[in-house]
């Protein structure tokens, strides 16, 4: 009869080492030394589109791309349980980045034949230089960038992510902090991974030279993990009656207590400016070094190099874009030295940069307000981009008639047309912002041709009947986007359609794509004048020292070449009445970038400026 109560012992510690026992992990793919060789490829990985070597870096294996647009994939049976852990790096130019992304069988299978697998995904991954963004769905979706997580990260330092899935939940973990957790229960089968490399920004260094890294890949599997029951509970005493003590009074709160509000970590920051002392007025010269030595401390805040300093030489408009439009993003400026030579002044400053109001305040000062055209054309197995397509040029010339500045991007290598694709499709357009401030601009016209056969040569079409010719429809969908303070915005947008007719499969495309170029001119005028209209203001332009109507006359005809501006009219000798659309801190901005002209000041109404 003793032996009942160790039996019984025993049996309870057996089962409760058994629950403790970890589950068993099954690697299903590995990406390291012993499968990705120094100068070759990984063999547990395929490629739909690029080129990429393995190379040691740190101590350790990565694939490092050639191209930006690299993509990888691996077939992969993923049920219950599971994980997948990477390494990613990236240098800072361009702000490269790499996305790893769960997909179902689809886009899986058009891997399979060489195609692009954009589209349905169950979860996104994405590490870029200062930030990582993540993204969980349990329905595959069609929008890779529908990130909710997202994290500030550092380049050019090795981060470590996973995503486990374990009990019909899934966790995000970066550098070993969970930053995500939601339920995950796929309603399609979990079929692979796919793998993206690209970039941000445009740069002169080519992307091989600083692109984004991925080491230390793996997927496992979990299996064998053993299910919570209910445990044995051995024979209990009776219970002691316990005469329950009164319960504590609350303490008196006189009021609330709130966490203190996080303020935006600032980086501090060294900036050295110079200013040419001109008549004897130091005064002006110690201001204009000061306000160069905060934009050079912002500069090294941000580790980039503008051109600020050669389009806005008058610092007041800076000042004026601090104070109106961004508010103070540098503070607790500290002067550390001043040297005065004869003719120049040097002032070195240290102060406390906040990123991402100095960033907003850079694309604010710098911002052209030129249009920027993308129009991508779709056919049956291809989406490209063709700066001579008839809707392209007609476009372009549309603008130009207009006195718009206008910057096509068709020809500009960096651009992916089976993005802006996606884009345009999902309706993406903060997306688009990145290509705006590669040239400046303040709108855009964006748009995609789709050419569908609808009859070919030699088909039936009734009655016996063969058609001679081939028959193609282009179908243009377009937005007409712009950005004010609160960022872009839709003007307007389009739907046209023309159909072409040719012996030639190709010449009936690019006859409906003409007939499609003569409709969009009616159409997206409208449009615009529409939105011209709104924006419209009255600016009095004054520019002191005119002494000739020469100087007049070619100070008009500049002023009638700002984008933006819809007319000038002469109002005397070094006085204009013209007729803007849109903020005039940009017009001021346009007129101080004339080397006969110096801005003197402005305000919404009316620009000073006087002849060198």
């Amino acid at each position: 009869m003793r032996l009942k109560p160790l039996a019984f012992v025993l049996a309870l510690l057996l089962f409760s080492v058994l629950c403790s026992l970890p589950a068993r992990a099954q690697l299903l793919l590995s990406v390291d030394e012993s499968t990705c060789p120094v100068g070759g490829f990984s063999s547990e990985l395929k490629t739909v589109r690029g080129s990429y070597e393995c190379i040691d870096f740190q101590g350790m294996r990565w694939i490092k791309p050639f191209d930006q647009g690299l993509r990888l994939y691996r077939e992969l049976d993923l049920k219950g349980d599971f994980s997948l852990e990477f390494n990613f790096y990236t240098f800072k130019e361009g702000c490269p980045y790499v996305r790893i992304i769960l997909l179902p069988e689809k886009p899986i299978s058009e891997a399979k034949k060489g195609n692009i697998y954009e589209g349905e995904v169950f979860a996104t991954l994405n590490g870029a230089c200062d930030f990582f963004q993540a993204g969980i769905s349990s329905s595959p979706v069609n929008n890779p960038d529908a990130y909710e997580y997202r994290r500030k990260v550092s380049p050019n330092t090795v981060h470590r992510v996973a995503f486990v899935v374990k009990n019909g939940v899934a966790s995000v973990l970066l550098d070993g902090k969970k930053i995500a957790a939601e339920p995950f229960s796929p309603t399609k089968p979990v079929r692979g991974i796919g793998i993206y490399f690209y970039k941000k920004f445009s740069t002169d260094t080519p992307y091989s030279e600083s692109p984004a890294l991925l080491g230390n890949l793996k997927v496992s599997l979990v299996a064998g993990a053993v299910t919570k029951s209910t445990p044995i509970k051995p024979p209990q005493p009776p219970p002691v009656k316990v005469t329950p003590m009164p319960a504590p009074k609350p303490p008196v709160v006189t009021a609330p207590i709130t966490a203190p509000k996080r303020r935006t970590k600032c980086i501090e920051s060294v900036g050295v400016g110079e200013a040419s002392v001109i008549g004897g007025d130091r005064a002006s010269a110690k201001v204009e070094a000061l306000a160069r030595a905060k934009w050079d401390a912002i500069e090294k805040a941000l580790g980039v190099r503008t051109s600020v300093k050669t389009i806005v030489q008058n610092f007041s408009l800076l000042d004026e874009v601090i104070r109106n439009e961004v508010g103070g993003f540098i503070t607790d400026v500290k002067v550390l030295s001043e040297e005065n030579f004869a003719d120049m002044v040097r002032v070195k400053v240290k102060g406390c940069v906040y990123p991402n109001s100095a960033e907003k305040a850079l694309s604010l000062i710098s911002r052209d307000t030129a249009f920027s055209v993308i129009v991508v054309t779709k056919r049956q197995n291809s989406v490209e981009l063709d700066e001579m397509n008839p809707v392209t040029t007609e476009l372009v010339n549309i603008l130009n008639q207009q006195g718009f500045k206008v910057y096509d991007f068709a020809g500009n290598p960096n651009i992916n047309p089976y993005e802006i694709e996606n884009i345009i499709a999902q309706r993406r357009f903060i997306a688009l912002r990145a290509y705006m401030a590669r040239v400046l601009s303040g709108a855009m016209v964006v748009g995609k041709v789709e050419l569908i056969p609808s009859t070919r040569s030699g088909q039936d079409i009734g009655y016996g009947i063969r058609s001679t010719f081939n028959v193609v429809t282009a179908r243009l969908n377009y937005y007409l986007l712009g950005r004010d303070n609160q960022g872009l915005r839709i003007i307007a947008s389009g739907s046209l359609s023309a159909r072409g007719i040719a012996p030639n499969i190709q010449d009936a495309g690019y006859r409906a794509m003409e007939a499609l170029a003569r409709n969009l001119g009616s159409d997206i005028m409208g449009k615009l004048e529409r939105y011209m209209a709104s924006k419209k203001k009255v600016v009095t332009v004054v520019v002191r020292g005119v002494r000739s109507t020469r100087d007049n006359f070619a100070i008009k005809e500049k002023l009638q070449r700002v984008p933006w501006v819809q007319s000038v009219e002469d109002l005397g000798l070094g006085k204009f009445k013209v007729t803007y659309l849109e903020n005039t801190i940009y017009l001021a901005n346009s007129v101080e970038r004339m080397p006969e002209l110096k801005l003197l000041k402005f305000s919404p109404t009316e620009v000073v400026a006087q002849l060198l």
